[in-house]
């Protein structure tokens, strides 16, 4: 008669050593599984950051385009401004009307540099500066993204106050057909105290009531804007124009490291 030896029956329970083996293979299996996914997930967010911050340099080399550029317009109608008052000074404004015009017309041009939050806000809602490691990027990161709303706020003092009190003058005191063409252009011309235009002034231009007209006024109110404007170059724009340079630099530093600098 055989004999057969069963090392285990159905209704036996197995040794306490192998149930601590199968935990702890499971256990393992699952840790290693985690940490891949971990990994997985890191390497995703910090390629998404890279992406992000090349991003982030596109719209910071814009930025820096229309910071200077707006800065020499600005500056150019500040010099508009200065002709008025040198003429006015000179009691020779009034036989110089068209340059009147010319150098009004510029002034009344609302030019303000806008940063482009797009990318920076991106950067700032995805989580991606967790995954920046350089904390004086993070850093100036932050400070730039601080300057968009007081540039904003800038902007609306400037403009309410050319509602306010310069387009009323523009609207009121000016031959309306000569000045709605000068205002299709912002690239005139400044030699000395004129003004060069691309159309010529029509003969015997004046202003609305010229005789009336209250020039003391009217200077205040061009001095007060351009007073306004150079408060807010100083204080604001070639401020955060230096931001702008700074981040640039770091953030190419940055994508250099990285092997993801990608010129336009």
């Amino acid at each position: 008669m055989d004999v057969h030896h069963h090392s285990h029956l159905p209704h036996q329970s197995k040794p306490w050593k192998q149930y601590l083996s199968e935990g702890l293979m499971i256990f393992v299996a699952v840790m290693l599984g985690y940490a891949a996914e971990n990994i997985r997930h890191h390497y995703i967010e910090e390629k998404k950051t890279v992406a992000n911050v090349q991003n982030l340099y596109k719209d910071l080399k814009n930025d820096s385009i229309v910071f200077s550029v707006m800065l020499k317009i600005r500056s150019k109608q500040d010099s508009c401004f200065n002709i008025i008052s040198r003429l006015y000074d000179q009691n020779k404004l009034e036989q110089d009307i068209p340059t009147l015009y010319a150098a009004h017309s510029f002034i009344a041009l609302r030019i303000m540099p806008v940063m482009n939050t797009m990318a920076l806000d991106q950067i700032k809602s995805s989580g991606a500066l967790n995954y920046i490691k350089d904390e004086k990027i993070k850093q100036e990161i932050q400070y730039y993204a601080n300057n968009a709303p007081e540039l904003k706020t800038r902007e609306q003092r400037e403009y309410a106050y050319i509602d306010k009190y310069f387009d009323p003058l523009s609207i009121t005191k000016f031959n309306y057909k000569h000045y709605q063409e000068l205002s299709k252009f912002d690239s005139f011309e400044i030699k000395g105290d004129k003004v060069i235009t691309p159309i010529i002034a029509p003969e015997g231009l004046t202003l609305v009531d010229q005789n009336t007209f209250d020039w003391n006024n009217y200077l205040s109110v061009l001095g007060m804007l351009s007073t306004i404007r150079n408060s807010t170059d100083r204080s604001q724009i070639k401020p955060i124009q230096e931001d702008c340079i700074k981040l640039l630099g770091l953030v190419r530093k940055y994508l250099e490291e990285n092997n993801a600098l990608i010129e336009e």
